[in-house]
């Protein structure tokens, strides 16, 4: 973890929060930081061996693991980032309150993951009908 650039971290952590719709508020309480913090270190970031900077790669870590689950779509993570999850007994925006709630919920995705096996692009199941090509019509 000592080889990512600070600034670097900041940038993606920043990205990955605001994009789940946290609030800099709520992202400086999941680093233990205040807010007043957060804002001081928007440029430069954590140093790389500290305990905010590896709450901050975890963070990201699990943004990843949600994008790849919704394939990307922000509205879909935002819902469930948002949404009573049972099988977790909490709604994952509460339980990312700090390093220990993001990793419950990294896990979690991680083994979601595991047991979704991925299906082979439908352009390469053999056997699989093709669409019909539409024919158009050119005017000369």
């Amino acid at each position: 973890m000592a080889n990512n650039p600070p600034a670097v971290v900041m940038k993606a952590f920043t990205w990955a929060y605001e994009e789940l719709q946290l609030t800099a508020l709520e992202a400086s309480q999941l680093l233990g930081v205040s807010e007043n913090a957060l804002k001081e270190t928007s440029l430069v970031g954590f140093e790389s061996t500290s305990e905010e900077s590896e709450a901050q790669i975890a963070f990201i870590r699990m943004y990843h693991l949600l994008y790849a689950m919704s394939d990307g779509d922000t509205g879909q993570m935002i819902d469930w980032f948002n949404r009573h999850n049972p099988h977790l007994g909490a709604i994952p925006k509460d339980a990312c309150h700090n390093l220990a709630g993001v990793n419950y919920i990294s896990d979690y995705l991680e083994s979601e993951q595991r047991e979704k096996p991925v299906a082979p692009p439908s352009f390469m199941i053999p056997g699989q009908p093709r669409k019909p090509v539409r024919k158009v019509a050119v005017r000369r």
